[in-house]
């Protein structure tokens, strides 16, 4: 059974593409599992960018065929903000913010912006590596919803802006809704990327 690895330190992150990717034979290695500690550089304006300079590095370092992602939420009034900055908000610094961090900046920064402006969207991008001369990348866009002014109760470790996003459909914050609610209420940029990259991974 070929290994892939799942470029992450997020276990939340890497339980999600174990479920999308049950359907292919591989055995799926994380970051952890190849006691790869190294941080790859995300120093780019754009998440294709990211992607493959995360996807090549951990290549060079397993010697796996690789899959590594980078996303992240958009904010309309904000400028995008975060986006590609993810957890790196804190300026002329390298440390990255938690889930707490990051919820508490996102509410600072809406505070006062009535609810029509608090739109947002989730945005993704992967690379594929299956050889250094083999690289595929597949783009997505994720549903978009609302910012609220406090969080629900329910906490996804590693997707903190899951129990802010605000999901009109179903009433509900997008970390209380399930698989297929998620589906339905356009949450499938995940499912788009294993789609999109579906022929490549056949080939591992």
């Amino acid at each position: 059974m070929p290994k892939l690895l799942i470029a992450t330190h997020n276990p939340a992150k890497f339980n999600e593409f174990a479920e999308l990717l049950k359907d292919y034979s591989f055995d799926l290695v994380s970051l952890k599992d190849m006691a790869i500690t190294d941080k790859a550089p995300e120093d780019s304006k754009t998440f294709e960018a990211n992607a493959l300079s995360k996807a090549k590095f951990y290549y060079q370092l397993s010697g796996l065929p690789t899959l590594a992602d980078d996303s992240g939420l958009e904010i309309d009034v904000l400028g995008g903000w975060p986006g590609v900055s993810s957890r790196r908000i804190f300026e002329n610094s390298n440390k990255e913010a938690t889930d707490d961090e990051l919820i508490s900046e996102t509410l600072r920064r809406l505070q006062g912006v009535s609810w029509n402006k608090r739109t947002c969207h989730f945005a993704i991008a992967t690379a594929l590596v299956i050889k250094a001369n083999q690289v595929h990348i597949a783009v997505a866009q994720g549903m978009t919803g609302y910012i609220a002014e406090a969080t629900c109760s329910k906490r996804i470790v590693g997707y903190p802006f899951r129990s802010l996003f605000f999901v009109s459909k179903y009433n509900k914050m997008s970390a209380e809704l399930s698989y297929q609610e998620l589906a339905e209420a356009g949450f499938r940029h995940r499912p788009e990327i294993i789609k999109q990259l579906d022929s490549y991974l056949s080939q591992i």
